[in-house]
Order: C-alpha cells, then structure tokens, then sequence
C-alpha cells in the first residue's frame, strides 16, 4: 500500500435505471477499493429500480470521503443510461470526468410522447464544453450485450484520466464480485470495453 493509495480523495456517482446493474457495479467498485487498501463509502438512493426507475448511487474513496454528494461535488460520474446523465449536471464541475454509454430506456412519459428525450450527441457535445474529460461510447450495443452493459463501461473507464482503479485492480475486483460461474464472461464484457477504448485513436477529454 503506496502513500498515493492511502491518500486518495475521488467522489464518484454511478446513475442508471434499474436493471442495468448500478449497485453491481458500485460493489465492484467497492472490491477495488478494498483491494487496494482504500477506504470507500457507498450511499445508495433508487426509486423504482425493478420497474426501470432511477437508480443512483454515490460513492467517497479516500479517507473520511462519504458517499453522500452534493451540487458541484462529483469528479467522476459514470452514467450507464443518457437521460440518467443529464440528471447528474447539476453534481458535475470543471474538472470532473464523465463517461456515459448510448444506452437509452425510454422512460413512460417519453412513450407516452407527454415528454421528449434529450438529444444524447448534443448531451455529449455539452458536457464536453464542461468538463475537463468525458467519453461518449456512442455504439455501445454493437460490442455487448445492453443487460452487461454495466462492465463494459467500467472496462472504458478504466482508461480515463481521472478514473481511481486501474485495469489490473478492477479485473481482481470482477473476479471477488462475481459468482463463480460467471467469472470468464464478465471478464469478457470487462475487457471488450477496454478494446473498445484502445480501438480509439483520438476523442475529446476537454
């Protein structure tokens, strides 16, 4: 255990819709967390999560660090559903990082055509003139599977700047988390999301 990984500070938010596997990957989040020696704090609000509601979960890695966030607080947000994302603005600041997957579910209100929903480029284009770093894995669905969508955006993730786990660490952290029987494809998922980032040979981290 280095200096650096006992001094850490990062607040983290996952959001999503339920289903997707927000508070699995939170879990893997916390194993990554423990493995490397770092103290971590969940606090976990959903709503409906069974019935495709909001799922949210805010994550304080570094000591004394609470899951609890507030306005402008969040320096990593991993956002596993667009219109989710665009409910987070509000946590974000200049030098978050932010990584979200086109992976819409469309709320009841947007089929019931009551509502619309956002343009998700232009959602990215925006966070970008935001943030200081953010990825839009714009074709999600063409590598994996929407039900394991979770672990490929973790295996992107990993490759970003600010992101507080690295490859090896998240991989150790999937095999603790993950039943027995579904080790070789979770690493599979995990690991395509990571192909997919080195596939990319420039994108905006602004």
């Amino acid at each position: 255990m280095n200096t650096q990984e006992t001094t850490y500070r990062c607040k983290m938010m996952i959001a999503g819709v339920g289903g997707q596997g927000v508070v699995f990957a939170a879990n893997v989040l916390a194993e990554a967390a423990m493995i490397r020696g770092i103290e971590i704090h969940i606090a976990e609000i959903h709503g409906l999560s069974q019935r495709g509601g909001t799922v949210t979960v805010g994550i304080g890695i570094g000591k004394g660090i609470t899951g609890f966030t507030g306005r402008a607080q969040v320096d990593v947000l991993l956002g596993l559903e667009p219109l989710e994302t665009q409910r987070c603005l509000p946590y974000l600041h200049r030098g978050s990082s932010v990584l979200f997957g086109h992976t819409p579910l469309m709320p009841y209100a947007v089929n019931a055509q009551s509502a619309k929903y956002p343009d998700i480029p232009q959602l990215a284009e925006y966070l970008r003139q935001q943030c200081k770093e953010v990825l839009y894995v714009a074709d999600i669905l063409s590598h994996v599977d929407r039900n394991r969508s979770n672990l490929f955006l973790l295996g992107a993730a990993a490759g970003l700047q600010g992101f507080p786990f690295d490859r090896d660490t998240l991989e150790l952290a999937i095999i603790q988390a993950v039943p027995e029987h579904q080790v070789r494809e979770a690493l599979r998922d995990f690991e395509k999301g990571i192909a997919y980032l080195n596939a990319i040979n420039t994108y905006d981290r602004t």
